[in-house]
């Protein structure tokens, strides 16, 4: 705490005395810059950046040959492997199966348009830890999106 020395009314033999109240002036006005900062860059944080996908894509699907695995993820967490439910504790042993051990085979995870993010990271942070370096991601075609609304501003 910083003190200052001010003068006394009266000359005598006490000289000067300690100014011991603090200064909040500096204080407050840092507080405002602050509240000021905070109030302009909120409703950028809230609002959100709304992402349309085009619809179609524009070059030709790209068509699997036997080999590959398809891993579908449905809206509702369920799991398919080549059409065949699976559960989600045998996943990894059921693509390992159907891969013969070559880990370097194509696996590709194919999410539900309302599938949640988590629930596609479920499927491929597994696959990814056992050792299979040919994964991707894929897109259903033929489907047609309902259009997605862009974020209301309040």
């Amino acid at each position: 705490m910083a003190a200052t020395l001010i003068s006394p009314r009266r000359r005598g033999r006490r000289g000067y005395q300690k100014m011991t109240d603090i200064n909040v002036t500096p204080f407050i006005d840092v507080m405002l810059v602050l509240l000021i900062v905070f109030m302009v860059t909120a409703p950028l944080i809230i609002a959100g950046t709304p992402i349309d996908l085009p619809p179609e894509a524009k070059a030709t699907p790209a068509v699997p040959d036997d080999g590959t695995i398809i891993v579908r993820v449905a809206a509702d967490g369920k799991i398919t492997v080549k059409s065949q439910p699976v559960q989600p504790a045998l996943l990894v042993s059921e693509v390992a199966r159907l891969a013969a051990g070559n880990m370097a085979k194509p696996v590709i995870v194919v999410g539900d348009r309302q599938a949640t993010y988590a629930q596609v990271a479920a499927v491929l942070g597994p696959l990814s830890a056992a050792g299979f370096s040919g994964l991707a991601l894929g897109k259903t075609f033929g489907e047609t999106p309902a259009p997605t609304q862009p974020a209301k501003k309040s």
